[in-house]
């Protein structure tokens, strides 16, 4: 069976929350129509920009099922649906699967240190789980702490047909690189890291997940636009913008920042979830200082 994958720039959706903490979910529609309007490729709801580890299941499935239902089939939506336990991540990924959803992407667990034969446990048991639907594995250590390895990438791909892909999110581009070499050719190698979507087209991915994209759609969809269509060095501009974009956000505490050049954008995504703060009215000025000295008013 083959597999459809995703190409492009993917966003990793922010969860817009009311001033109780709970989730807006008109404001979600609103998110979502605004970036498919920006030319978006894909939808990416409950990963590290959309505070999934502050969501219960039922919110997590809530948030999946708005997504796909507002998406339409117009952009694929892949689910982030990793957790600590091999239980909660099969019945998120089922969940994802029977809405609809393109596929399903997943963190390792975290906490515990864990070894290659652990990792692929947790694949393992969630891959046959759902045979007949797609997984992506999520490669992010600076937040999870366990490691995929290219070698455990390769025997789950090997083993497991409907593992397609996998984001790697570890910053390291050599180790992007051996990804791609250790796993078959179908794999669909997503990169993670903002300021390297540019370089990972150069070298064969499918395209990036990209948090930037949240505040900036229109720059990171420019990067792979004109890549497509070869105009490498306008394509090479935008991902200069997007360095220069990410540098400032995460000089600020995580999420606040995204979430308030949304605010001034118009679309109301409220605040992060506790224990995620806010900005300080000293950050939000410096946060808006920053972006006008590079000339994108905010």
């Amino acid at each position: 069976m083959e597999y459809k994958t995703v190409t492009g720039i993917i966003v990793p959706l922010v969860t817009p929350f009311k001033h109780d903490g709970q989730i807006n979910f008109a404001a979600l529609d609103e998110l979502n129509d605004f970036l498919i309007h920006k030319g978006v490729h894909g939808l990416f709801p409950c990963g590290s920009t959309g505070e999934g580890a502050f969501l219960n299941n039922e919110e997590r499935k809530a948030v999946a099922l708005h997504t796909v239902h507002r998406a339409d089939s117009r952009i694929p939506v892949i689910v982030q649906t990793g957790t600590m336990r091999p239980s909660d991540a099969i019945e998120l990924t089922k969940h994802a699967r029977d809405i609809g959803a393109a596929g399903a992407g997943l963190t390792p667990p975290y906490y515990f240190n864990m070894d290659n034969a652990c990792i692929y446990e947790y694949y393992r048991s969630v891959a046959q789980s759902v045979p007949d639907f797609p997984i992506y594995l999520y490669n992010i250590p600076p937040n999870v702490k366990n490691v995929i390895t290219p070698e455990v990438l390769a025997k789950l791909m090997n083993d497991f047909p409907n593992i397609v892909g996998i984001k790697d999110s570890s910053g390291d581009f050599m180790n992007f690189i051996n990804f791609q070499q250790a796993a078959p050719k179908r794999l669909c190698a997503l990169m993670g890291n903002d300021a390297q979507i540019y370089s990972g087209l150069l070298i064969g991915a499918s395209g990036a997940i990209a948090a930037t994209a949240n505040p900036f759609p229109e720059v990171a969809v420019a990067i792979y636009n004109n890549w497509l269509r070869g105009d490498l060095a306008k394509a090479l501009e935008a991902q200069d913008k997007i360095i220069k974009f990410r540098a400032i956000l995460r000089s600020f505490t995580p999420i606040a920042p995204y979430k308030k050049i949304m605010e001034w954008q118009g679309l109301k995504v409220g605040i992060p979830r506790l224990p995620l703060r806010d900005l300080t009215l000293a950050e939000e000025v410096k946060l808006r200082d920053s972006f006008n000295e590079l000339g994108y008013a905010c």
